[in-house]
């Protein structure tokens, strides 16, 4: 795995050539579980003043009322630091992909445009993510209102986009699966696992 990554990282800007699939999934591996950890990294320190909060307001007696505005405050943070995390992630993984999934392309006979129209779809979903932030953290607080028909409709653009968002990743998913094209092609010579 460790090879994979290294050769994957060395060749950042390399869009020529093929790459075997093993290859391939080891560097997606290795990018999901870092993007992940990084997640978490951000995640739990905010997750930890949200409950902190609500235990100093609940040992200074303060209503449950209160305590759950503060709640909902906290969440609203949350979200918009998450959202943006999200991304900024997205991005970077994007891009530490791009030709790592050209090369995989290449390697099963197909264009490394498919990359370029993947990252394209990528980047409307991180468009629409980043302006409707502030509607994510609307639907919060209207959920704690009541408002549920408002909250319904919140949802389902947010449904849209997600559906969005999932296109690239079942792209590369198809397309990082497909078979290798035996022997040479026009890219080049079949790939050794590395």
């Amino acid at each position: 795995m460790l090879t994979a990554i290294k050769y994957n990282l060395a060749h950042l800007t390399d869009f020529k050539g093929r790459d075997a699939r093993q290859t391939f999934w080891l560097y997606v591996l290795f990018l999901v579980i870092a993007q992940f950890a990084i997640s978490m990294a951000i995640s739990i320190p905010l997750t930890g003043a949200m409950m902190g909060d609500a235990f100093v307001a609940t040992k200074q007696g303060a209503s449950a009322t209160d305590i759950e505005a503060r709640m909902v405050g906290h969440l609203g943070t949350m979200m918009k630091a998450s959202m943006w995390l999200s991304v900024v992630l997205s991005l970077v993984s994007s891009a530490l992909m791009a030709a790592a999934f050209t090369r995989r392309l290449h390697d099963s006979g197909k264009t490394g445009w498919i990359a370029l129209a993947t990252f394209a779809i990528q980047l409307i979903a991180l468009v629409l993510v980043f302006t409707s932030i502030e509607d994510a953290v609307q639907m919060v607080v209207l959920t704690q209102s009541g408002d549920m028909s408002a909250v319904q409709a919140l949802q389902k653009k947010f449904a849209v986009q997600s559906l969005l968002g999932w296109v690239p990743t079942a792209i590369v998913v198809v397309f990082g699966v497909w078979p290798s094209t035996k022997g040479e092609n026009r890219y080049g010579p079949q790939p050794l696992p590395v």
